[in-house]
């Protein structure tokens, strides 16, 4: 019944404001529908194959937009997830890991909670947006993304993402207040506010964006969570070569003592050769991670993310490619190393695509972390057929 209020009400109340602009329109004109349908099959294991985990999840994406009329838009998308298999089984808790929503407001519900069947649906965008002239408004749940590196992104105050979490293609969202005022020469201030339930937990910034000498920068400061940030970010290119960087420093609010800043910078390079094959290089620093081999390296895979800590090793870099292997076929391969806790994660894909609106892929992480040995620790393959519409 949440789920329904909301989406009534949601679109309902743009409908009546569109309506003196739309009165001789078709609703199918002011309105979009899109999404997709997947099936993931997951094999993970450690180094023992005969200990093999298989679990199954089936994703459905709505993504619903309204245009009620020329400066005014609202955008509603629905997550659904059905999960099965043994992961599930052996966690007592797994609905309310899965089903955890950071938001100010909670909106996912927990549909089906069995030990073989679990049904999660979440809305992970309800946002509504004016735009006139240079002004744009946005209030809602939203991704503001800040970032400019592929990878990492040290100045992504709002939607840090991991870089593990390859079948969340959206990235979660906000509940913020986003304004933005563009400027002659593509310059534009932004200021964004996210509320938390806690007093010191929410978070504020003003985001500063520039063009000059064929750069892009940008200049960022604000509060993240009970911290003072201050950072920056450019892009452009060296030569051939696209150059992207993001540093932000973060220290406590109310407190002056110098040890207990932190600092996250990460730099990348990408080429694109003539035979299209993209290559990109990069590295990250994070002044609070590790630094020496220890198994929390592995919180990798379950340690949240954000700004300040975007992985749990302080030095690390990637070296990414991919490459169409026909117009129909195509492979991706990346590389993560961190140096100081001797951690080595692998990803490849390989994807086809079937038709205009069926694809088939096939994915494989491969982590290798020295503890005593410098050992293999978890491997995951997994199945994808997608569906878009």
């Amino acid at each position: 019944m949440r789920f329904a209020s909301i989406i009534l009400l949601f679109l309902s109340s743009f409908c009546l404001q569109g309506q003196a602009d739309t009165t001789k329109q078709k609703f199918s004109d002011i309105f979009e529908l899109s999404g997709y349908i997947k099936n993931l099959q997951i094999l993970s294991f450690g180094n023992n194959l005969n200990d093999i985990v298989n679990d199954n999840l089936i994703h459905n994406r709505l993504n619903f937009k309204l245009y009620p009329s020329r400066k005014w838009t609202a955008a509603l998308e629905i997550r659904n997830r059905i999960f099965t298999g043994e992961t599930q089984e052996s966690i007592s808790n797994y609905a309310d890991l899965i089903g955890q929503d950071d938001g100010l407001v909670n909106l996912s519900a927990t549909l089906i909670d069995e030990r073989s069947l679990i049904m999660v649906s979440k809305i992970d965008r309800a946002w509504v947006e004016w735009i006139s002239n240079n002004w744009e408004v946005r209030i809602g749940r939203q991704r503001i993304n800040w970032g400019i590196n592929l990878f990492w992104n040290s100045n992504d105050l709002f939607n840090a993402y991991s870089l593990v979490d390859f079948d969340y293609e959206e990235r979660s969202g906000s509940d913020a207040l986003r304004v933005q005022r563009h400027f002659k020469n593509f310059s534009t201030l932004e200021v964004a506010i996210k509320p938390a339930s806690g007093s010191e937990e929410w978070t504020g910034a003003l985001r500063y964006g520039f063009n000059k000498w064929e750069y892009d920068f940008q200049f960022i400061i604000g509060k993240f969570d009970n911290n003072l940030a201050l950072g920056g970010g450019w892009a452009g290119n060296f030569g051939q070569a696209g150059l992207k960087g993001e540093i932000t420093y973060f220290h406590p609010t109310g407190n002056l003592e110098p040890n207990v800043n932190s600092l996250s910078a990460s730099i990348s390079m990408d080429y694109v050769f003539s035979n299209q094959l993209f290559l990109t290089a990069g590295y990250l620093f994070v002044s609070q991670g590790q630094n020496e081999p220890s198994p929390f390296a592995q919180n990798l895979f379950t340690q949240p993310v954000s700004a300040k800590n975007l992985m749990p090793s302080k030095h690390n870099t990637i070296v990414a490619m991919s490459f169409p292997l026909s117009p129909l076929l195509g492979f991706s391969f990346n590389s993560v190393y961190s140096p100081g806790v001797q951690s080595l994660l692998l990803m490849h894909s390989v994807s086809w695509s079937i038709s205009n609106n069926w694809e088939l892929s096939l994915f494989a992480q491969n982590f290798n972390l020295k503890v005593e040995d410098f050992d293999n620790i978890a491997n995951g393959i997994f199945i994808r057929v997608k569906g878009s519409f």
